[in-house]
């Protein structure tokens, strides 16, 4: 046999396939990440969408929170139990949908608001997500 063959017949023998073995664990890692990810987000995330007529608007500032028209001012001042009766009463309405505006204060209450307005209004009766109902804006 010549030096060329023996060569290669030796270094096939030798062939280790942690190497290629451990790239695709990292792989099959990195995919299942990315897939997590991608579901774990919530539905109320941020988006660029503007209200439609009819839909419910509530502006956040540094004193308080309240109803609005354009998304700008504050027509009607909301307290903790206005803003879930509110949200109670579209309910019955799915075709309506409400935005958060944060114009200023606290982004924890505009957190809470819309974790609990997704809860009511995004999901099926078993609990899953069947729609987009909450957008928060002014990230």
């Amino acid at each position: 046999m010549s030096r060329f063959v023996r060569k290669v017949a030796v270094d096939s023998v030798e062939h280790d396939i942690s190497k290629e073995l451990f790239l695709g664990i990292m792989m099959l890692m990195l995919c299942l990440g990315i897939m997590i990810l991608n579901v774990s987000k919530p539905v109320w995330r941020v988006h660029k969408n503007d209200p439609k007529t009819g839909d419910v608007v509530v502006v956040y500032d540094d004193a308080a929170f309240g109803l609005s028209t354009n998304g700008n001012t504050i027509v009607r001042r909301l307290s903790e139990w206005d803003f879930k009766l509110q949200v109670k009463s579209l309910i019955s309405d799915p075709k309506t949908d409400l935005h958060l505006f944060l114009r200023g204060g606290s982004r924890e209450r505009v957190i809470r608001h819309a974790a609990y307005a997704d809860s009511l209004l995004s999901a099926d009766q078993t609990g899953a997500k069947v729609r987009t109902a909450v957008f928060v804006h002014g990230w």
